[in-house]
Parts: C-alpha cells; sequence; structure tokens
C-alpha cells in the first residue's frame, strides 16, 4: 500500500480520544485522495509557495498567491530563516514492509531538514512535538535536527496577513521513533483493511512503481 505522511497524521488525530475536528466520512475521503482542503491549508500553502519562490508572487510592497496578500513586513523575517542553497519541496519515501510511505520536506540542507507552518490562532508547542510528520520525516530523510518555523499571523478579514510572530524549535530523533512509527502503520493497515480501502491504495502503490 502507499500512504502520505499526510494521510498518516490526519488517521493519528482522528484515532485520539474525544477528537471532534474530523469525521470519519472525511477521514475516509483523505485516505482515498478526495481530502477538500481548509482554509488553514491554504493559507499555508499560499505562505509556502511565496517562501519558496518570492520572485514570482512580487508585488508592490509584498506579495501576492491567490486570495492571500503578505506585505514586506511579514514576509522578510521568514525569507532571513531560509538558507537558499537548501532544497524546497524535497521529495522521498520509506517502504515498511508493504506499505510505501511517502514524504515532502518543506526545506532541505544537508542534515538540517526544516519545517514552515502557519497558525491565525495561538502557538501550540505538543500540537507539532505529538505529529507524526516529524517522527517519518526523521525516518525517511534521516536529518540529524529538524527545525519547526511556526508563522503565527493575523487576518484582518480582508485576505491581508499580517505577522504577529515566529515560533521556532527543534525536534530530534529518539531510540523509539522508528518502533512509534511503525504501531501507527499497523493501526492505519488494519483500519484500511477493515474498511475495504486496501485495494485503491495497492493500486496507488502500482501506479506510482
Amino acid at each position: 500500500m502507499r500512504i502520505s505522511v499526510t494521510t498518516l497524521e490526519a488517521f493519528r488525530l482522528f484515532m485520539q480520544p474525544d477528537q471532534e475536528w474530523m469525521t470519519e466520512s472525511e477521514l475516509i475521503a483523505t485516505i482515498k485522495g478526495e481530502f477538500v482542503p481548509t482554509p488553514a491549508v491554504l493559507l499555508g500553502r499560499a505562505f509556502g509557495k511565496v517562501l519558496e519562490t518570492p520572485d514570482r508572487y512580487r508585488v508592490p510592497h509584498g506579495y501576492q498567491y491567490g486570495e492571500y496578500s503578505f506585505d514586506d513586513a511579514t514576509m522578510s523575517p521568514a525569507f532571513k530563516l531560509i538558507d537558499r542553497r537548501g532544497v524546497f519541496e524535497a521529495k522521498a519515501g520509506k517502504t515498511y514492509g508493504s506499505i510505501d510511505v511517502i514524504a515532502k520536506a518543506d526545506h532541505l540542507l544537508g542534515a538540517h531538514l526544516s519545517e514552515f507552518k502557519t497558525t491565525t490562532g495561538q502557538f501550540n508547542f505538543e500540537k507539532y512535538a505529538e505529529s507524526c510528520q516529524w517522527r517519518f520525516m526523521t525516518e525517511i530523510f534521516e536529518p540529524a535536527v529538524i527545525t519547526y518555523h511556526v508563522f503565527i499571523l493575523d487576518d484582518h478579514d480582508n485576505g491581508v496577513m499580517e505577522l504577529r510572530g515566529t515560533e521556532s524549535f527543534n525536534l530530534y530523533p529518539y531510540p523509539a521513533l522508528h518502533q512509534d512509527c511503525c504501531l501507527l502503520l499497523k493501526r492505519l493497515s488494519d483500519y484500511v483493511i477493515a474498511k475495504g480501502l486496501a485495494p485503491l491504495l495497492r493500486q496507488r502503490q502500482a501506479d506510482a512503481a
């Protein structure tokens, strides 16, 4: 079977006790590749595109991607955190038994992997630290350190984003990381088999071969 780290994280969150952010039908749609991006996802995508190729989205006094505008004061601190020698949107995978896990790193420079996140709410370290995303990226890309840069934005209801602050922190490999990844994959495998989704994911794997 072939599965993305993004889908694995959706499954992990869905399996949390008392979660209310996703229904099972929405999870199944995500596994099938029918995911409809939320406003938060669209904002993060827009911000990431500007970070990657700022010249492409340059407009007077700032940057524009789709419906989102970012002024120079918002983007300048973010640009200073990026070493342009690195590779953006680096994609790779790792095989765990019969499951291919695919991940995409926001920025990779040698043994240093960086992830860029946006939020319009309060910064929550646990939200990122508990994620399986960085764990699988550690397995797949084998970095010495993963640095998260979380950009806290304010939307003034007009599509113009203002930077309220930036939180940066590092996450590192740990001895039980591989075991934790395998355990989540086993739970997902059991789930997709029970829901009759395994043939779809196997076909996805065959198409990618």
